[in-house]
């Protein structure tokens, strides 16, 4: 199983996937270029670390040099490894290639819809030093595309995401499926949503492809319309500078805080004092935070990208917004928070999400996708 540099927001998604493949497993090896560790559950983990590179030739001579690193480590563990998951991967096409060499069974879980909504986001920050980044995506793009083709299987989130990262070319090759689990007992229903403060929440990386300045931008209309709105931004970013920039410039620091990073434990305590979160992606696979914030009864408000249609259905499960410029954004959270069946919607959210998402269930659905079939040399 490989993750490649994952950061402190994809410990979670990592959690949630060894839970369900550790049942599976007579040994697990963990690849990653990150500090993940996981006492839970017993592997053997692999770091293949890849130095930070500030310019596109030395990043992406380190990035060759860590596929190349990672494919050694493949051949060391030839006769261990029957299936190999590319788990927020899916640019790896040089350890793919080779592992299918090996006759390792590949499959690739697409956590996101790549490298192409990370380009529109570029594009539309209109940051400097533009041409680097874009270069540097765009053959991203190109290797996720290899991969794709050399891959056994291809895990999607949603039929919808199938479409959208435009894969119907290798349809036979996808599975609808998910690692998502939620620990209901944690994610609960808590303090009416009715009583709650006008409190609008963030929790994300802050990066461009995550809308996070779109949805700051909009602050200032929000409050010309809502001026008892208050917002907690957490998560944590290169954005982060512009973000209070933009604050100070604004005089907005009284009204939004930055909370920084908050260790996953503590997540519900937040997600029960807002009245709504908002997501205002480029690009997403199906975010734990959304599942979460249904969990606990918050309504969330999103763009309709990745697999977030599948369980925000608007006004029903959650609210929908057509983009995320931040007009429509301010007009869809003002509405959103004066809505007068935000309570229904918050408990048809907590119904959906007890329903769907099952520990027991999932283990039996990656049961089917690693057991299914054998290793295959054929691509």
């Amino acid at each position: 199983m490989t993750y490649v540099d994952v950061e402190r927001a994809g410990d979670l998604p990592l959690d949630n996937l060894v839970a369900l493949v550790s049942p599976l497993a007579s040994k697990l090896f963990l690849i990653t270029g990150g500090d993940y560790r996981n006492d839970a559950h017993e592997m053997e983990i692999i770091r293949i670390k890849a130095r930070r590179r500030s310019s596109l030739v030395s990043k992406i001579l380190e990035q060759a040099s860590a596929q190349m690193r990672i494919s050694r480590t493949l051949l060391d563990l030839r006769g261990e490894i029957d299936v190999l998951i590319f788990f927020g991967g899916a640019g790896l096409a040089l350890p793919l290639a080779f592992a299918r060499f090996l006759r390792m069974k590949c499959i690739i879980v697409l956590t996101s819809l790549g490298a192409p909504p990370v380009i529109r986001a570029t594009k539309e920050s209109g940051a400097h030093g533009q041409f680097g980044e874009l270069t540097r995506l765009r053959i991203q793009g190109i290797l996720e595309r290899l991969s794709y083709f050399f891959a056994n299987e291809l895990i999607v989130y949603a039929p919808s995401i199938v479409e959208e990262a435009g894969l119907g070319k290798y349809e036979q090759k996808i599975i609808i499926a998910h690692e998502h689990v939620i620990n209901f007992d944690q994610y609960r229903l808590k303090n009416d949503i009715e009583r709650r403060d006008n409190v609008v929440g963030y929790i994300g990386r802050l990066k461009h492809e995550k809308g996070i300045m779109n949805l700051v931008k909009a602050i200032p209309e929000i409050l010309r319309q809502k001026n008892d709105a208050t917002f907690l931004i957490i998560g944590e970013g290169h954005l982060e500078d512009e973000i209070r920039t933009y604050l100070g410039g604004h005089g907005l620091h009284d009204k939004v805080t930055l909370v920084g990073w908050v260790p996953h434990q503590e997540l519900p305590d937040y997600l029960t004092r807002l009245k709504l979160l908002v997501l205002p992606s480029y690009t997403e696979g199906l975010p734990n935070n959304v599942l979460e914030a249904m969990a606990c009864g918050t309504p969330v408000l999103a763009t309709s990208v990745g697999a977030i249609p599948d369980v925000l259905r608007d006004k029903e499960t959650g609210f929908l917004v057509r983009d995320n410029s931040p007009p429509c954004l301010a007009k869809n959270i003002v509405e959103a928070l004066t809505d007068p069946e935000l309570k229904r919607i918050a408990l048809n959210a907590r119904n959906f999400v007890e329903n769907e998402f099952q520990y027991e269930t999932l283990v039996e659905t990656w049961r089917d996708i690693i057991c299914a079939t054998e290793a295959s040399g054929s691509i």
